[in-house]
């Protein structure tokens, strides 16, 4: 072989060398320039995925928020109104009561009604208990006994003094267990809430309809 043919050998391998040589490069940087790409789209894709979650995390802590804080504005004037109610409405609830139960005549009555009604119902001929003011003892004396007595339509009259009784009075039938409460706390209670959806509608005029 000559030097020229062999040069020309020479010639061809570098030349088919180096042409392998950039495809290879060529297809590596396509490769990685692809590579690059689907990391982007991944990569944008990531960050979306956390944004999205985040504002929907701040959506949802806006929402408890918002809720709480409707929660705790009812609450407020839940509790305003029952100050309110409890400052003015359950003195001229007290002051009444004790006008009222605190009239002998008046206890008299009250007791009498209470007694005449168990007697004209299944209690007939039955025992009852009365507790009373223990304060009121001497002032009803033994002939308000006497008089309860006559009223039972057979049945027997057990009257009793208690001194943490301010007004008023209890009565129930004799063993059963229970009592009605007519005495202050008790006659409070219903008519404070008896009284205090008036006393909203026109103090709280502006409170709207539930």
């Amino acid at each position: 072989m000559s030097s020229e043919s062999l040069q020309e050998v020479i010639e061809k391998l570098k030349s088919e060398g180096i042409d392998a040589a950039k495809a290879e490069a060529a297809r590596i940087r396509e490769k990685a320039e692809a590579d690059a790409e689907t990391i982007e789209i991944e990569a944008r894709a990531k960050a979306k995925n956390i944004v999205n979650q985040a504002e929907a995390e701040a959506k949802k802590l806006q929402d408890q928020l918002q809720v709480e804080m409707e929660r705790a504005a009812r609450t407020a004037l839940s509790a305003f109104k029952s100050s309110v109610e409890k400052a003015l409405v359950v003195p001229v609830v007290d002051e009444a009561l004790a006008q009222l139960l605190s009239n002998p005549a008046h206890l008299e009555k009250m007791v009498a009604e209470m007694i005449k009604g168990f007697a004209a119902n299944q209690f007939k001929n039955a025992n009852l208990d009365v507790i009373l003011p223990e304060s009121m003892q001497e002032q009803l004396g033994t002939a308000f006994i006497a008089k309860m007595k006559l009223l039972t339509a057979g049945g027997g009259v057990t009257v009793q003094f208690d001194d943490h009784i301010r007004y008023g009075f209890k009565i129930g039938p004799s063993g059963q267990g229970y009592v009605y409460d007519l005495t202050d706390e008790g006659l409070r209670e219903m008519f404070v809430k008896f009284v205090s959806p008036k006393f909203r509608s026109l103090f709280f005029a502006t409170e709207p309809n539930k």
